[in-house]
Parts: C-alpha cells; structure tokens; sequence
C-alpha cells in the first residue's frame, strides 16, 4: 500500500497484528512505480525566457509516465518519499541576433520549485533545488546548457516544475527540436516514507 509493504492478520485471541518491517530478498517490481521522463519538442523550440524572471519550463511530450503523475508541466508526488530528479535546459544561440550572448559574471540558473502555481514565479522560497552556471568570460552566440540532479522529500500532493532564470538583460530561448534530450526532465521515486 502506498509503496510500503505490510502483512495484517488477526491473532487467536481476536488481536489485529501488524508487522510493517517485512524485508524483501530479490527484486520488487510494480507496475505503477512512480518514474517519468519528459521533454520540450520542436513545437515548443524557442520558448522565451525573460532576463531577471524565473520561467516554467515547457515540456510538452513524454518518453514514459510510469503510474501517470507528471501532467502539465509537472510531477506531482502520489506518496510521501525520497524522489530523485535531473533536469537540462539548453538554450538557443541563434534563436534572435542577443540570443547566446552573456557577459562575465551573468549567470544562467536551473532550479525546480515545489508547490509553485505560476508559470512565472518570483518567490524563491518555494526553490527545492537549484544549479547555477556563472559565466566566467564574454559568450556570444553560444547554445549553452544548464544540468541539476537532485534528491528531494516530498509528500503526498507536492508537485515539482522546473524553472529557468537568466540575467543577460536579453530575452534568452530554449532550444529543442524532436530529439528527446536537449531540455529535458526525468524524475523517479528512490524510496516511499
């Protein structure tokens, strides 16, 4: 139940026994164990991504959704557990003549947000996980990557969405076409709590 394995039976003298210590040798399998991979197509190629403002990324198609949580943009947790994340943007060097272009110093930031209900989030309270990338000299037209994996603890209901955030003073762009492995987002859960 819930990713927890239990036995329950009732004794001789009419006592309901519960041992939910049970160890298991061999492998476990179901087939509603929680693991996603999504990713952004060339439908969505280019989405903007506004200087200073964090940005939800669009993930329009999926490789798999094992037991169906991730819609809309996000995975939403079916139990309290560890769950495991990476996420990659990829963003476009020649989606507009700025785009690829940071000065020393800017950066270009990967993070997933819990429980974020914009598409647009300003409040980094929320941030669970962020990789930041510093530029460390002058880059123009470059088609530069973002990566981050991480653990996290969730509980039933909390819902992950992945954002972007840049501070090239120009609108930046995703770049995506119908390979699965530019800008991307795969999660699984590690263990149920």
């Amino acid at each position: 139940e819930q990713g927890r394995l239990w036995v329950s039976y009732m004794s001789s003298d009419g006592n309901q026994i519960v041992n939910k210590n049970l160890s298991i040798k061999g492998k476990l399998t179901t087939s509603n164990y929680p693991a996603f991979s999504a990713y952004q197509s060339a439908d969505v190629d280019e989405q903007a991504l506004a200087t200073g403002t964090w940005t939800r990324i669009t993930l329009d198609e999926e490789n798999y959704d094992n037991g169906g949580n991730f819609a809309s943009n996000y995975f939403t947790a079916p139990y309290n557990g560890i769950y495991h994340f990476d996420a990659k943007i990829l963003l476009d060097g020649n989606a507009d003549s700025d785009a690829g272009d940071f000065d020393a110093e800017e950066r270009l930031d990967c993070s997933l947000f819990k429980n974020a209900a914009s598409a647009t989030y300003g409040a980094t309270s929320l941030r669970m996980a962020s990789s930041l990338h510093l530029v460390a000299a002058a880059i123009t037209d470059t088609s530069w990557e973002a990566r981050l994996s991480t653990d996290l603890k969730l509980n039933t209901g909390d819902y992950i969405g992945m954002y972007a955030w840049h501070n090239s003073g120009v609108e930046q762009h995703t770049y995506s076409t119908a390979i699965d492995d530019w800008t991307r987002f795969t999660g699984h859960l590690v263990c149920a709590l």
